[in-house]
């Protein structure tokens, strides 16, 4: 199903593009690709390429639930870039791009923020 909120990082074909996603948060390409776990050079040639898919639809649900958590796109793109003790002094961003499984932490602090727990 795709978030209406987020129209705005899906391609002509409906499919999430990474460079779209990457003007959305205010990065680059690069930080984008070692979030979703392909190269620069992929994305460049095909930005919303099926194999981006599955980890972009994850990136994608995060940002909508901080959309709705926190009222607004900038602070959405705020928490997430912002560090913060719970992820060892990274910032949620960093912990995607650079953990094996960081978007999966991301995505169950995320969930607990959703449900009212405090971190």
């Amino acid at each position: 199903m795709v978030n209406p909120v987020l129209l705005e990082i899906r391609s002509e074909r409906g499919l999430i593009d990474a460079r779209l996603v990457a003007r959305f948060l205010g990065v680059s390409v690069s930080q984008v690709g070692r979030a979703v776990g392909v190269s620069r050079q992929l994305l460049y040639r095909h930005p919303d390429a099926p194999k981006i898919q599955p980890r972009a639809a994850e990136l994608e649900r995060i940002l909508a639930d901080l959309i709705a958590i926190y009222g607004s796109e900038e602070a959405a793109r705020a928490w997430l870039k912002t560090p913060t003790p719970i992820f060892g002094g990274r910032s949620a961003w960093e912990l995607i791009q650079n953990e094996p499984h960081g978007l999966t932490a991301v995505r169950m602090v995320v969930e607990n923020l959703k449900e009212g727990n405090p971190l």
